[in-house]
């Protein structure tokens, strides 16, 4: 190997053991994959059953909203309640006669499906805490609330 090549090596090395986006990533998607494989008697995914609780939370909720609390676009929501809407678990609706302005809530079945997985959300939830601990989810929590205010809304 050359000299060059170690040394990209090395620094690659040293950067992924600190890299905040892999590591935040890489625990993202184990923690998905746990959530998902609870959810699946549902029929959703853990973002998809996200969305749900986003929107039955603040319903009703503009599109843009729903961006802005996923730290997302809206182009992203609009693709993501794509199967949502054909499932009927949403109902959308324009608003102020801006076609451009819609806003969410849950429909009826988009209630009762968030009734069924919200118990299999708690038994994700429950092992996920009881794999990292208490004090681990405690911690955990406010620094990915504050790192989810790095989005692109926020620059600094």
């Amino acid at each position: 190997m050359e000299a060059s090549e170690q040394s990209t090596s090395d620094l690659a090395k040293q950067a992924i053991q600190v890299c905040l986006c892999f590591h935040s990533r890489k625990g993202a998607r184990a923690i998905t994959q746990v959530f998902d494989r609870a959810l699946a008697p549902s029929g959703l995914k853990a973002t998809q059953l996200s969305l749900l609780m986003v929107v039955g939370a603040r319903q009703p909720i503009k599109i843009g909203a729903l961006a802005d609390d996923l730290v997302t676009d809206s182009t992203t929501v609009s693709r993501a309640i794509k199967p949502l809407l054909a499932r009927n678990l949403l109902d959308i609706e324009q608003l102020s006669g801006d076609r451009r302005i819609k806003s969410l809530r849950l429909s009826s079945e988009g209630r009762r499906m968030l009734d069924l997985a919200i118990p299999l959300w708690q038994t994700a939830q429950t092992q996920v805490v009881r794999q990292l601990g208490n004090t681990m989810v405690q911690a955990l929590l406010p620094g990915l609330e504050a790192a989810s205010r790095l989005g692109p809304a926020n620059p600094d």
